[in-house]
């Protein structure tokens, strides 16, 4: 069964094989459910198979659409970011209990059943994995929190159970992902591709030792976990080596292929007609009854990380080439064009005529064909091309069948270099970062990829190196806002604002269909017309000047339009750990809060 998480196969268990609640006739050739016993679930392999999806169902993650707007690559009005939130904000706890019991009943189901070990040990290794997975969520929330390994009341999990220190947790968290180690394959026949593999398992384990190891956990840097981090680093990229894993050739097409062929891929998500998502629809150019315009614009900080294609810095006067500052997206790092859509930029989504009437993509100010779409144009003159499929229509874009790849290769091999940097191994982070540039195109003309000389022997500008190296290539995949946190630098944000470019047009474009001085869809039309054509050059910046005018603004919540002010970031040191809900701590007085939140005593960092 390949792991497409269908909706037929989990409503098996919707059916109530799990939690035996009781089921529709129609499922299983009208066989009544509810007169399956538990010993009968756990004593058939396809009854149990089914209950693993539902595992698979309620705990893999999905495309992480807006994260960005909790960093500085993207705008975003959310209360997290402006320092807003209060009391009981975030209610992740019950919800991810309710998954750890899920899978606690799973697994002592499988242990009491007589299902050969063969069939049953990659089974118990998959659900061990997601309760790891789970209690990490819990982890990077909350700080420690009370373990439960066994089956509780369904309705209040860990009722009576005081909070496991942060390292506890995450010790346990370390022994499910080393007992689901042991026990799962190192890959699985096609018909159960995406399924959690022994790499997987590794890559993962990883990502969780070099995150406990950085400032999030560990402020002062004084617990020595790095030398963990990169040791399990190290043994993941040596067995998904082993099992044919790498840097797919193509950056930017990487997401579209899904299939056991992409030596990227180490952990997928993969959807189909009966389980989808909107992300596609909700990037792209806005139009009427679909949304999409303004998620995910890339900001004038992200922008200005992108190096020129040699490497260099922007600001580097040593590159071969001159940067533009009007023109900004010409000879960037390849990444830049597969990653953002400017105004004139050939991004040929399929979208209706008069929505979009050519392959060329608008993004200043007015453009759209009906009055609704003014007030979704991008806030930051860029629109979001990543994995963007050009294929679907604005129906299908809101039903998008396009993998999300929650860890994948590259960011395996950046972990890796971050955790070699901070255990002295220079030389070793840089030749992955040589290996990250050449995959993306970068040009090679001074050995170095354009990285500074001496790097290697420089561990904070080796760590500056690798952080702008993430925030570019993993840029829109939900791994900026974590970083910003995991190394505690999302509070240097405070007190500034992220800018955008605002974008109109002159007079040369009103005056190209008559009535002139009166904007219509003919002046558009015509506009394209002479881009594509040739007539008109728009990486000409002179000509380009002719036909628009371009301001930075600021791009916070107040702020529309150059002038504005908008809200300042202001975020919250105590957010860095959220309180337990108020109602779990009122049920369980063994349950400590937070420090830092009221009435809390517990220190989520030790």
């Amino acid at each position: 069964m390949k792991v497409i998480i269908n909706s037929k196969i989990i409503s098996l268990v919707l059916a109530g094989l799990l939690l035996l609640a009781g089921c529709d006739d129609e499922v299983l050739d009208k066989t009544d459910l509810s007169l399956i016993s538990e010993d009968a679930v756990f004593n058939d392999p396809g009854l149990a198979m089914a209950n693993l999806s539902r595992i698979y169902l309620d705990n893999s993650p999905g495309w992480p659409v807006g994260a960005s707007g909790n960093s500085d690559d993207a705008p975003g009005e959310g209360d997290f970011i402006y320092g807003r939130l209060v009391d009981d904000s975030n209610r992740s706890y019950e919800g991810q209990y309710q998954r750890i019991r899920r899978i606690n009943v799973f697994l002592e189901g499988l242990e009491s059943g007589s299902i050969e070990d063969v069939e049953k040990d990659p089974m118990i290794g998959q659900a061990l994995f997601f309760r790891a997975w789970a209690y990490w969520l819990l982890v990077r929330t909350y700080g420690g929190v009370p373990i439960v390994l066994e089956t509780r009341d369904r309705f209040t999990p860990n009722v009576d159970a005081p909070r496991n220190s942060t390292s506890e947790t995450v010790t346990q968290i370390i022994t499910d992902f080393d007992n689901a180690i042991a026990l799962l394959p190192d890959s699985y026949g096609s018909s159960d591709f995406g399924r959690i593999t022994k790499g997987t398992a590794m890559a993962v384990k990883g990502r969780v030792l070099m995150h406990y190891a950085s400032e999030h956990f560990d402020p002062n840097q004084s617990q020595g976990r790095w030398q963990a981090a990169y040791d399990a680093l190290a043994a993941a990229k040596t067995n998904l080596d082993a099992n044919g894993k790498g840097l797919n050739s193509s950056y930017s097409n990487l997401w579209f292929d899904d299939g056991p062929g992409n030596p990227e891929i180490i952990w997928n998500v993969l959807f189909n007609a009966d389980r989808f998502h909107s992300r596609d629809a909700s990037v792209r150019q806005f139009q009427p009854g679909f949304g999409g315009g303004r998620i995910d614009n890339a900001t004038i900080s992200l922008l200005d990380s992108y190096p020129m294609r040699d490497g260099k810095a922007i600001s580097d006067n040593t590159s071969t080439y001159t940067y533009d500052p009007l023109l900004i997206w010409k000879n960037r790092d390849p990444r830049f064009e597969a990653t953002m859509a400017w105004n004139g930029a050939i991004y040929p989504v399929e979208h209706p005529s008069p929505f979009k009437t050519s392959d060329l993509s608008w993004s200043f100010q007015f453009n759209p064909a009906e009055r609704e779409g003014d007030a979704a144009v991008t806030l930051t003159g860029f629109l979001n091309r990543k994995a963007v499929d050009l294929t679907l229509d604005n129906l299908e874009a809101r039903e998008s069948t396009v993998q999300w790849i929650e860890m994948r290769y590259a960011e395996l091999l950046l972990n890796l270099a971050e955790a070699a940097n901070e255990t002295g191994r220079g030389s070793e982070a840089l030749n992955v970062l040589f290996d990250i540039r050449q995959r993306a195109g970068i040009e090679n003309n001074d050995g170095r990829y354009g990285l500074e000389a001496g790097l290697e022997g420089d561990q904070s500008a080796m760590r500056e190196a690798i952080l702008l190296e993430r925030r570019i290539e993993l840029a829109f995949e939900g791994k900026r806002s974590v970083d910003l946190v995991r190394r505690r630098r999302i509070e240097d944000l405070n007190g500034t604002r992220r800018r955008g470019y605002f974008i109109t047009r002159t007079d040369m474009v009103t005056a190209l269909a008559e009535p002139a001085g009166e904007y219509t869809l003919d002046d558009r039309l015509i506009l394209e017309d002479m881009v594509l054509d040739g007539t008109i050059d728009l990486d000409d910046p002179a000509v380009y000047e002719m036909y628009f005018t371009t301001e930075t603004y600021n791009v916070e919540e107040g702020s529309a339009a150059p002038g504005g002010e908008g809200t300042a970031i202001n975020f919250q040191e105590r957010y860095y750990f959220f309180d337990i809900p108020r109602d779990f701590i009122d049920r369980n007085t063994n349950l400590e809060q937070t420090i830092g939140w009221p009435g809390g005593a517990f220190d989520p960092l030790l």
